[in-house]
């Protein structure tokens, strides 16, 4: 297999798989990806940012420019080339209809590692947009995590959009591939994941962090957990307020709690008062005693309505 020959990589290419309809739907792909397909960030990455404004190629002279500015590249590791070639043969497989597997048959003549095949076929499905069928392959545990702030930003804002509060996608390839998160947007959007799915974790998650990043993280709980009671229903807010009051805080985080419901950004929170007087009552220090539940009653049933006040 002589990667370089257009002809012994792509076969014949007619009818040409890339037509008006697949082109939009790769642009429209890129746009809902933060701008960027995985592609895209392989090829920047690799220095080939300019080459990927031939993807998808609009024409088989176009695919064969795109072939050429690849090989021509001296500094690019072969295992990278033959990667990239093999991601665009998936690309065709995927949108052809007679089940020949060009990606594969390539794969094994060019000898590309399986690893590496693994993860550009993950690429490819977060490029689609099958974002569950992309995790079968990214959380292979052959694989050394690379671009995981990117995948966790698009796993996130994916299920953002769908409004259903399942982030079940995210976390599972954060608790799987255990990546070390390095952008601070990237930990912002995987934490509020962990905060609006589980109070207890996302309070775990902060204590690992170092004080300052901590504080932020820890803060960002409370408004989460707190400003939630205007998305969900009643008895789940009140729920998730209960638990969060009840956590073993340390000096620190007390501290932090009574300040930011106090004199912070949360003292705006329609139920801040209310939090404050549920964290006394947890405590024993206040409007009853922990195990008092008529106390509970009343302060839950505060919570609900948000009718503050009683600090």
């Amino acid at each position: 297999m002589d990667y370089t020959r257009f002809d012994q990589v792509f076969g014949a290419v007619s009818p040409f798989p890339y037509t008006r309809t697949v082109i939009l739907s790769i642009e429209a792909s890129r746009r809902t990806l933060e701008g960027s397909l995985f592609i895209d960030r392989v090829l920047k990455t690799l220095k080939l940012g300019q080459v990927s404004k031939n993807y998808p190629p609009k024409n088989e002279n176009a695919l064969r420019q795109l072939h050429q500015h690849l090989c021509d590249e001296a500094d690019i590791a072969l295992h990278h080339k033959l990667s990239v070639l093999y991601y665009l043969l998936v690309d065709i497989d995927g949108r052809s209809s007679n089940g020949e597997s060009k990606a594969e048959a390539f794969a094994s003549l060019a000898g590309l590692p399986e690893r590496y095949r693994i993860f550009m076929k993950g690429l490819w499905h977060l490029d689609a947009r099958s974002f569950e069928v992309a995790l079968e392959h990214l959380t292979h545990p052959s694989l050394i995590s690379d671009f995981t702030d990117d995948i966790i930003t698009v796993l996130v804002r994916h299920a953002e959009d769908k409004k259903d509060g399942d982030y079940t996608l995210p976390l599972a390839y954060y608790y799987t591939v255990q990546p070390s998160i390095q952008s601070s947007s990237a930990l912002q959007l995987l934490f509020d994941a962990i905060a609006r799915s589980s109070v207890l974790e996302a309070f775990e998650f902060s204590r690992a962090h170092a004080e300052y990043m901590r504080r932020q993280l820890f803060q960002r709980l409370v408004s989460i957990t707190l400003d939630s009671g205007s998305r969900s229903a009643d008895e789940t807010a009140a729920e998730r307020a209960f638990e969060l009051t009840s956590l073993p805080f340390d000096a620190d985080e007390e501290q932090w709690f009574k300040e930011y419901l106090t004199s912070g950004e949360g003292k705006r929170l329609k139920t801040a008062k209310d939090t404050l007087v549920m964290r006394r009552v947890a405590t024993g220090q206040g409007a009853g005693v922990a195990g008092d539940r008529g106390a509970w009653a009343n302060v839950l049933e505060g919570f609900k309505t948000g009718s503050g006040g009683r600090a």
